[in-house]
């Protein structure tokens, strides 16, 4: 086992002929069961991204697409954004739980299945040991219908050290109609080897769409 200076845990870098009992043993040692958790998710992460080709690939890429407008609306370029915390583990360690939002919401619009994968916490309901079945459920529901266009912070909370909520309108219109819609999360995210990971979210109407239905209500019945 080699210690990799720059991974989650640090996530240990292993032989892939390694026996699963090896990786057991390692993840053993450490107190805390999370680690565990991550570090087996990891190295089965890696294990089938060596075997299993995207079913479609990544739009991030580089050149012009990579110089685009960040989806989440920060008004920069990608890889001046969210595309740092895609394409580098160290970006990511820095990154504070709203960053990581915005990267979350920007995977989406960019197909980049491994950061949604490596950014969600183990207790995550979502969460599935089966990391070729898992990134299979992410491509088909990738919002493929529609244009993201913007995430928009309304609010992050440090609970404590490890653990934080972000509140975000995710923005965006359907491909065919041209239809706006969004909706709103509070996503709360807990820290664990120094990296914020989507834990869960509680999803509700974005502010204001009460209010304009009922004075819609209103206007409608005074007529």
């Amino acid at each position: 086992i080699i210690l990799s200076d720059a991974d989650l845990l640090p996530t240990p870098i292993f032989d892939f002929h390694c026996d699963i009992d090896d990786i057991n043993d390692y993840a053993n040692s450490f107190s805390f069961i999370y680690r565990k958790n991550l570090i087996l998710h990891r190295w089965q992460w890696e294990l089938e991204a060596k075997k299993v080709k995207k079913v479609r690939p990544s739009t991030s890429g580089f050149g012009g697409a990579a110089a685009e407008s960040c989806p989440c609306g920060s008004g920069t370029s990608y890889m001046k954004c969210c595309g740092k915390l895609h394409k580098s583990i160290n970006d990511f360690q820095k990154a504070t739980p709203e960053q990581v939002v915005r990267a979350r919401y920007t995977a989406y619009a960019k197909r980049e299945i491994d950061f949604i994968i490596k950014s969600t916490h183990p207790m995550n309901k979502n969460f599935d040991a089966d990391i070729k079945h898992w990134r299979s459920q992410i491509d088909m529901n990738c919002y493929d219908n529609f244009e993201l266009t913007k995430c928009q912070i309304l609010e992050e909370s440090m609970i404590d050290d490890k653990t934080a909520t972000v509140a975000f309108v995710a923005n965006m219109v359907q491909r065919d109609s041209r239809e706006r819609t969004a909706f709103k999360e509070t996503s709360t995210f807990e820290k664990i080897g120094g990296v914020w990971l989507y834990k869960e979210g509680i999803i509700s109407d974005p502010p204001g769409r009460n209010q304009t239905e009922d004075s819609e209500i209103t206007t409608a019945e005074s007529e």
